[in-house]
């Protein structure tokens, strides 16, 4: 796989290039120096390589920035051909093979091996080798190959590298963004279970200002003390339903405010009592075990589910059947499994509304909890019922 060019900094790129530079004189005065001519000899046309060794030393380190940072591909076989009328050049040019190799094309790794030998091609023109026979140049070429092997494999190596760096760095990116999306679906899933929490809490608030508001229109007969206490309850129940509501809206802001406990089991009572003081005939049976608080009693969400559950089934049987008696009945073990049933009489033209969202949360809380529900008329009687495990 082709890598894409990494440009270093600035700095780096101004450490590298003076590296090179360093390294280059230093390899310019000991090849150089190894070639001096003998005293008896023109020293002009030595003179006159040295020099252009050295001016096309400097362009080479010059170009060298240029490589690493904007154009690596043609400085960079600029510089490895510079490399061939230049031993200056040839340490930048080391640096430049390794760069281009690194990027794992292999057009560009043939282009580099062609300039190179033809950079090696014009070195042994310009300084022939000496005397001793055509074998000599044979050995310098294959050392020469031997050499660019050495920086390709290098190059390859540090591809391979980088190659193994980006795929684990696109894994981690791609493994964080299925997190990020698991965590938007938990968070979604939770506020349609709070919209369905503030269907069963709201629904059964209104339900009962709705009936004692209705009873203040139509009883005109009311001692005045019963109105006042009919109004209290209205007053009650409102405050509550919009505290409810307030904490919803809480929730779904994502505000870091703290929130009330929300109900469970142990507050089934309460909300008997409540419909109970709104004129509802109904009875409570729960063993005494499920009200066990701490680790001798049920689940905080199984208990929330309970309490969903029998509020849910009261606030259907005083929509859809008003004025007959409700029983709620709880019972369970550990090991066993609770069942919490609801159960009215009803009439052949009431039911529950078909299109209502409370029993569809109730059937999802249920199963959410590995339990199961009915719901249905049998007989006369409207009958609600939730097992889950305990």
């Amino acid at each position: 796989m082709p890598l894409p060019t990494q440009r270093p900094s600035p700095w780096k790129t101004a450490g590298i290039t003076a590296a090179a530079a360093a390294v280059g004189v230093l390899v310019f005065l000991i090849v150089r120096g190894s070639m001096l001519p003998p005293d008896d000899a023109d020293p002009l046309p030595f003179m006159g390589l040295m020099f252009l060794d050295f001016i096309l030393g400097l362009t080479a380190v010059g170009l060298l920035p240029i490589a690493l940072r904007r154009a690596p591909v043609a400085a960079g076989l600029a510089i490895i051909a510079l490399s061939g009328l230049s031993t200056l050049a040839f340490p930048a040019a080391c640096l430049c093979i390794v760069r281009l190799a690194a990027l794992r094309r292999p057009r560009l790794l043939a282009a580099t091996v062609l300039v190179f030998l033809a950079a090696v091609g014009a070195d042994l023109i310009l300084n022939p080798v000496n005397d001793a026979g055509d074998g000599d140049i044979w050995w310098v070429a294959l050392i020469a190959l031997a050499f660019l092997l050495v920086l390709i494999l290098i190059g390859l190596n540090r591809g391979a590298k980088k190659a193994l760096i980006v795929s684990l760095q696109q894994e981690a990116d791609s493994a964080r963004r299925e997190q990020d999306a698991r965590a938007d679906q938990a968070r979604l899933a939770e506020r349609t279970r709070i919209a369905r929490e503030m269907h069963d809490t709201l629904a059964h608030r209104l339900s009962l200002i709705s009936m004692h508001a209705g009873a203040l229109e139509y009883r005109t007969d009311l001692e005045p003390a019963t109105i006042r206490s009919t109004a209290g309850v209205l007053r009650e129940t409102a405050a509550k339903a919009a505290s409810e509501l307030r904490q919803v809206l809480t929730v779904l802001r994502e505000e870091p405010e703290a929130s009330a406990p929300q109900p469970n089991i142990s507050s089934i009572p309460a909300l008997v009592e409540s419909a109970r003081a709104a004129g509802t005939d109904i009875t409570l049976s729960i063993e005494p075990a499920l009200l066990a608080a701490g680790a001798d009693g049920p689940a905080d969400a199984t208990s929330r589910h309970l309490y969903r559950v029998a509020q849910e089934g009261i606030t259907n049987a005083q929509k859809h059947a008003p004025g007959h008696p409700v029983a709620v009945s709880l019972t369970g073990a550990p090991g066993e499994g609770i069942t919490v049933t609801v159960s009215n009489p009803v009439s052949r033209s009431t039911s529950p509304a078909p299109d209502g969202l409370g029993l569809i949360g109730l059937a999802e809380r249920a199963r959410l909890s590995g339990g199961s529900f009915e719901s249905g008329a049998k007989r006369g009687v409207y009958t609600t019922a939730v097992q889950v495990p305990w």
